[in-house]
């Protein structure tokens, strides 16, 4: 399914209204790499066809859920014709409203803009760094090219700005973990292959990869943009150490709490002193929210393990109903399944084969596959030899069996 992204693009003022505006060049962008032949395709396909709409500042979330095609009040620009690739560049020439021409004539050189398109990506890597690559731009009324505060790639300066609006806002730990948690699962995790974040700082996330076969530890670089978390180079394999440091004499003589009893007046004067109100309720703070960000990294964890069993559940179950098929037998059915669970490592090839014996078994003793209701089997003379009546038993039976 598409995806809308934005990328920045800059501008060139021009008589009458009228303004030179590029769109976006080849290279890494915000929501992810462009090729020269991507946006050279993008040009005969008329993704930004004359008469594109442009707009004083993206719509927001809210804006784009209640007005996606815009506002009147907001329309600052059109283009005046299709967006063409000249060899280096998607470029356009667009004609600038009367409200807006001034302002915008005014601060072309200041000011950028930015195209809002549907379109198909996917994760790989281009120019030795790994991300998301746009593979297709699709036309669409919808299409914008809108200005924004600064020109360029990255939006570094245009993030600033928005914060000063209000617009945008500092991922939490939690928004943070959800972006690498996808953008990981996209770039190493499939339907055989589960990926989950095991910890990351700034620059690095740490993650485990496991399949059928075993499981893995990597690190890999990403940066964080408007529209996610992308992944830098490429992932290594790593290992988790774990380290005991000896404790000296005297730091343990530091460390260590002293004895009410031994502290005099003025030595507990001297200690409380050492620390006001301010630092105590700073070092309190900072203590609660260790607190909550260990209770929420558990928190992850326990949803990736259930993540991870839930896979494995309904891959024994299928594997266990395959092998059974009309036969009931939830409870042999349910003990199959929760054997194969327990064991050290789940195997799917052993439990087809233990499933497929089992219902094998349940099928003989319910005697499927044996002939039944084929009359009485006893031999031709023994059923007339039994059924044979001669004249003295008829007389016998007339007079009463005597």
């Amino acid at each position: 399914m598409p995806k809308l992204i934005t990328e920045a693009g800059t501008l060139t003022a021009g008589q009458t209204g009228k303004i030179n505006v590029q769109l976006i060049t080849p290279g890494w962008g915000s929501s992810g790499y462009y090729s020269a032949k991507l946006l050279e395709q993008a040009a005969k396909d008329k993704v930004f066809p004359a008469g594109t709409q442009m707009h004083i500042d993206h719509i927001s979330a809210s804006e784009e859920y209640d007005r996606p095609a815009g506002s009147l009040q907001t329309l600052a620009a059109v283009l005046t014709e299709d967006a063409v690739w000249d060899g280096e560049r998607l470029v356009a020439e667009a004609k600038v409203g009367s409200r807006w021409r001034d302002i915008i004539t005014e601060f072309a050189e200041n000011i950028g803009t930015s195209v809002s398109v549907g379109v198909d990506m996917k994760a790989g890597e281009a120019e030795g760094r790994r991300g998301q690559i746009i593979e297709q731009m699709y036309p669409h009324a919808l299409n914008r090219v809108d200005f924004v505060t600064v020109a360029g790639r990255g939006g570094k300066i245009d993030k600033v700005l928005e914060a000063i609006a209000g617009r945008a806002v500092e991922a939490t730990a939690s928004e943070t973990h959800k972006a690498l948690s996808l953008a990981v699962k996209e770039a190493y995790g499939d339907d055989s292959m589960w990926t989950w974040i095991l910890d990351y700082d700034d620059k690095v996330v740490w993650f485990s990869q496991e399949s059928e076969t075993g499981a893995a530890l990597y690190q890999v670089g990403y940066t964080m943009t408007d529209t996610g978390a992308t992944l830098t180079g490429e992932a290594v394999e790593v290992r988790k150490v774990i380290s005991y440091v000896p404790i000296t004499p005297a730091q343990e003589s530091a460390d260590s709490v002293p004895n009410p009893a031994t502290v005099t007046e003025n030595q507990e004067e001297a200690t409380m002193a050492t620390i006001d109100d301010a630092e105590l309720k700073q070092l309190r703070e900072a203590a609660s929210r260790a607190t909550a960000l260990e209770a929420e990294v558990s928190t992850l964890k326990k949803d990736n393990a259930k993540l991870v069993s839930d896979g494995r559940t309904s891959a024994a179950e299928a594997i266990v109903a395959e092998a059974f098929g009309d036969i009931e037998a939830k409870t042999t059915r349910t003990s199959l399944v929760r054997a194969a669970l327990a064991a050290e490592s789940f195997d799917p090839e052993a439990l087809k084969a233990t499933a497929v014996e089992a219902a094998a078994e349940i099928r003989a003793e319910r005697g499927e596959g044996n002939v039944h209701g084929a009359g009485d089997t006893k031999p031709h003379d023994a059923r007339e030899a039994a059924t044979t009546v001669s004249d003295s038993d008829i007389l016998k039976a007339l007079k009463g069996g005597k």
